[in-house]
């Protein structure tokens, strides 16, 4: 997890995993747009299986950053 304290914004409390799941949500929305004119989903087996991988690995690389 991050070191980073909890957010608090009008009276809601957000732990810091919240920021990198949308940090993560908005680079995978780049990723997977810059991927789709390509045609590489063309060639992959399940694409929602490999959106849910790629999203993981986006989440994992970006939770790094943020520790």
């Amino acid at each position: 997890m991050s070191v980073l304290p909890v957010v608090v914004v009008f009276g809601m409390s957000f732990p810091p995993i919240f920021f990198e799941i949308i940090v993560s949500l908005m680079v995978f929305w780049l990723v997977r747009r810059l991927i789709m004119p390509t045609g590489l989903y063309d060639l992959v087996w399940h694409p929602a299986l490999f959106n849910t991988a790629l999203y993981c690995c986006l989440f994992y690389l970006v939770s790094r950053f943020f520790v």
